[in-house]
């Protein structure tokens, strides 16, 4: 059995690592300066502890139908798991959505969670990110911030 950590009210299992990996600051600096964005502190604070982990509960509303957020991904990019790197994901997505989305999380099904910097840079809002739709119906408004999409998560 994998290692479980809560912090409100979501537990994190692990995923992609045998126990916990916690990010160190200058990969989130590394990613922040990549990007031109400074990520949102909720998700900071979040993504430094549980970088590849999963949270439980795992389900997320998106329009009429609902996804599981399989991990979140990670700041550090680790060769054995290169795929799980927000920087990698990035790198393929890039040349698919609009400049100013970026990913988080990863459903396990080849869509992303991510954050939308468009319109408030500042305060960048969730999207979800639909590998396989028409581009305008490709990104679709998930949650305002990072709290509020993991208020959004349930069985």
């Amino acid at each position: 059995m994998g290692w479980r950590l809560s912090l409100m009210a979501i537990t994190w299992e692990t995923s992609i690592w045998d126990a916990p990996h916690p990010a160190i600051i200058d990969e989130l600096e590394l990613l922040e300066r990549a990007w031109g964005v400074k990520l949102p502190e909720d998700s900071t604070q979040i993504a430094m502890l549980h970088q590849g982990m999963s949270p439980s509960p795992c389900i997320l509303d998106v329009g009429r139908s609902n996804t599981a957020v399989s991990e979140l991904l990670t700041l550090s990019v680790d060769p054995e798991r290169r795929s799980y790197a927000m920087s990698q994901v990035y790198q393929v997505i890039k040349h698919l959505v609009p400049a100013g989305i970026y990913p988080f999380a990863g459903t396990g099904t080849g869509d992303f969670i991510c954050f939308d910097y468009r319109v408030l840079p500042a305060a960048p809002k969730v999207v979800f990110y639909f590998t396989a739709a028409p581009d305008p119906e490709a990104i679709y408004p998930v949650a305002a911030s990072f709290t509020a999409f993991l208020a959004k998560l349930h069985d």
